[in-house]
């Protein structure tokens, strides 16, 4: 039977700032740390192929643990965080433009079809982590530990 380990990346520079993040933060110190002891728990697991999502903290998060346990990576875009408005991204998270959205988003954030602008929907989140899991199922390694991101995971 298929185990997949699901973690989140280490803390970013956009975590530790409290802002919206695109791709490109990095690891701070504190996540390199976190990063480092997630991958001496994994040196427990009978982990065959590390899956990344091709954002710079979960690759970041995905090369630590590969050092340590010796397993290849193979990225994916199917395993990035959910892509936010463009006008929040940048934006401190306590930001009152930024929770105004927030507040749209949230209300009607299940509602078929519904997408305040050019962030990705449930709908979009939901057919994603379909194919997210399809192409692990697909994957002819059966322990198989997936980096990612919070907001993802909860909708994985």
């Amino acid at each position: 039977m298929k185990k997949v380990y699901f973690i989140r990346h280490g803390e970013s520079e956009g975590n530790a700032a409290n802002i919206r993040q695109d791709a490109t933060p990095r690891l701070t110190e504190k996540g390199i740390r976190q990063a480092e002891f997630v991958a001496k728990r994994c040196l427990s697991l009978p982990i065959e192929l590390i899956v990344s999502s091709t954002m710079k903290r979960a690759q970041e998060t995905a090369g630590i643990i590969s050092q340590r346990i010796n397993r290849p990576i193979e990225t994916s875009n199917l395993f990035i965080e959910r892509r936010v408005p463009s006008e929040q991204v940048g934006l401190r998270r306590d930001n009152p433009s930024s929770l105004e959205i927030d507040k749209i988003i949230e209300k009607k954030f299940t509602s078929p079809g519904f997408r305040y602008s050019d962030e990705e929907g449930f709908d979009d989140l939901n057919a994603r982590s379909q194919k997210a899991l399809s192409f692990l199922g697909g994957l002819p390694q059966e322990n198989i530990l997936v980096v990612t991101h919070g907001f993802f995971m909860n909708i994985i």
